[in-house]
């Protein structure tokens, strides 16, 4: 990755308005179409044997263009 591709991901990083955990990948990919990015996955939280992960994703956009799903579920 050149300092171009950086600076510009580095910038959608400065814009991020809001950020929400997911368990569920479902909701995680709904969100990326709606124009979250994918912050980080994790697993570490759970003391259990099943393979789940926790998504967390920003919005960097302002929050008033979220969807009315994004709004009234995160």
């Amino acid at each position: 990755m050149g300092d171009l591709e950086e600076t510009a991901s580095q910038n959608i990083l400065f814009q991020i308005t809001k950020i929400v955990e997911t368990e569920c990948a479902k909701d995680a990919s709904t969100l990326l179409s709606e124009g979250f990015v994918l912050l980080a996955v994790g697993n570490n939280i759970f003391n259990d044997d099943e393979n789940r992960f926790v998504y967390s994703l920003g919005f960097p956009k302002s929050t008033e263009e979220l969807s009315d799903w994004a709004r009234d579920n995160f």
